[in-house]
Formats: C-alpha cells, sequence, structure tokens
C-alpha cells in the first residue's frame, strides 16, 4: 500500500506554492493514491487544480478560526485513514507552531505523538541519505538539557534509531553520540553527564550488539559524516550543521510511533508567499521520495 495523507497545515505560508510547484512530480509519482486533508476554501488553488488528477482525493475539514481544533481536526481524519489501511504514512506540512499549538505543546512531533498515546516514546530524526541527526531534546533552552538526559531517554532514542533503520530502511546504522560538554568534559570532573551516563550506557548498547560511538566531541565529529546518525543533546548541537551541509535536502520524520511521520525540513516561510521563484520545493519532494521508497 503506497498511499499517504497529506496534512495542509497553515495557509499563511508557503505550503500552498510548495505543492503546486510539485504537481507534475505527483502526477508522475509511483503513489497510488494521495489524500490532500484541510479546508478546500483556504487552499482553493490545489483544490482547483488536482480535480483532473485521479490518485488525488481532496477530504474537506473546515477552519472554524480556531488553528489548534483545524489541526486536531485534520490529525485525526489521517489517523482514521490509517486505521481504515487506506494509508501507511503521512506527511504534515510546515505550520506556525505558536498559533497552531500555542502553549499546549513544544512541536508537531510532540503533539501527534500525544494523539498516538505514544508520548514519551518518540524521537525527531532529521534524515538524509549523506546522513541524519537525532537531538535527544527538542524545543526547550540551553539551560534545561543537562536534566532532560536521562538513562531511559537516552536508551529508547538509540532503539528507535536502530529499530527505523533496520527495519523500515533494511540498514545497520553507524550512530555517533555527541558529548555535551565541550570535549566530551575531558577538561572537568566525572560528575558529568557525558562520564556518569553516556560512556556507561554505550558500552551497554555495544554488548547488545548495536554499532554505536561515542561520546565524541561535537565540534569535529562531522569532519566525516557519511552514512552515519548523529545523536545530539540538544536540538541546534545538530540541527545546525545538519541544515548548513543538506541546505533544502533533508526531512524530518517522527520515529518511535506505529506511524511514521514527515515533513519538509523547514518553516512557514511567510515572507516568501509572493516569490514562486524563491521557494524550493526540494524537502517536499523529497518527503514525497521517501514515500515511494520505504
Amino acid at each position: 500500500m503506497k498511499s499517504i495523507g497529506i496534512l495542509l497545515t497553515d495557509h499563511q505560508s508557503i505550503n500552498e506554492e510548495i505543492i503546486l510547484k510539485s504537481l507534475n512530480y505527483i502526477k508522475k509519482s509511483k503513489l497510488k493514491k494521495i489524500y490532500f486533508i484541510g479546508d478546500n476554501f483556504y487552499f482553493k488553488k490545489i483544490f482547483k487544480k488536482i480535480k483532473k488528477i485521479n490518485k488525488i482525493i481532496f477530504l474537506n475539514i473546515k477552519y472554524k478560526k480556531n488553528s489548534f481544533k483545524y489541526l486536531n481536526d485534520i490529525t485525526i481524519e489521517s489517523l482514521k485513514l490509517h486505521k481504515q489501511k487506506k494509508i501507511c504514512k503521512i506527511i504534515n506540512m510546515p505550520l506556525n507552531k505558536k498559533k497552531f499549538l500555542g502553549k499546549k505543546f513544544i512541536g508537531f512531533t510532540e503533539f501527534f505523538s500525544k494523539k498516538l498515546n505514544n508520548l514519551s516514546n518518540s524521537n525527531m530524526l532529521l534524515f538524509n541519505n549523506n546522513f541524519s541527526v537525532c537531538p535527544l531534546t527538542t524545543h526547550i533552552q540551553i539551560k534545561d538539557v543537562n536534566k532532560k538526559i536521562t538513562k531511559s531517554n537516552f536508551v529508547k532514542a538509540i532503539n528507535n534509531i536502530n529499530t527505523f533503520y533496520n527495519k523500515i530502511l533494511k540498514k545497520k546504522p553507524q550512530i555517533i553520540v555527541l558529548g555535551l560538554n565541550p570535549h566530551c568534559s575531558k577538561d572537568f570532573s566525572t560528575k558529568t553527564v557525558d562520564h556518569k551516563l553516556l560512556s556507561k550506557e554505550i558500552l551497554l548498547l555495544k554488548k547488545n550488539k548495536i554499532n554505536i560511538i561515542g561520546p565524541v566531541s561535537a565540534d569535529t565529529a562531522f569532519l566525516n559524516y557519511k552514512n552515519k546518525v548523529f545523536v545530539g543533546m540538544y536540538h541546534d548541537q545538530v540541527l545546525i550543521p545538519f541544515k548548513l551541509i543538506n541546505k533544502f535536502d533533508g526531512i524530518n520524520i517522527t520515529i518511535g510511533n506505529k506511524i511514521i511521520r514527515i515533513s519538509p525540513d523547514h518553516g512557514t516561510a511567510k515572507t516568501l508567499i509572493k516569490k514562486r521563484k524563491s521557494i524550493s520545493n526540494q524537502s517536499f519532494i523529497n518527503c514525497l521520495k521517501f514515500c515511494e521508497k520505504y
């Protein structure tokens, strides 16, 4: 079953332009069916354009000025489709987190996992054929990172990565764990998380035949990045090198859930709405290619 659902989230963004720019690829894609789930008034250009494309179905869910309820409604609709075995993966388009999530969730990854009653067991993976990265903590302040690094969170993330690569990609990943502090706390006391937790857990994971190295110093880790998965302790530790090297070529995947959820690796880019030539649809195309291949 190579059919997918696409959540039409934020209409005050470049989402519609990205999809319109990708219609030729969609027409020729190997996907059997594509369900667009959203408001056909706010995404009227897409609605009009897809009428003659047999593989596309538009499910109209009304936006009633309550952004969180709308997001909740379109997400529930996609989960129904998955339960009915009509789709196997879900792509959500970028959204303004303050507008759609408010103070309820810190990101879509957390919101989506909560809908599956799996909030504590999922992880964010930024995926690319060159290399991938997984931040152990996501959208929190730097000052709070240390206390969020626990044995259970760390081991869960490693197992999620290993399972995703083995079961979905049919590959055995080489996992590189980055230390939290400069030089993996080499110049600090042995009471840091690098010494007390990461080093010990990595040795145990190796005994379980997981291909894992670390902790390594983050400042030189990406000099050799090919075919590796880097686990960072905080968001920007791994997202900065990932985006710097891969540009628009990466995709965001939630791993650890029973459903694979994917999104383009960029924001809403509201300032580009009327500058179609400046908009790159590469990350969205890569989401579609991932759904076709795996």
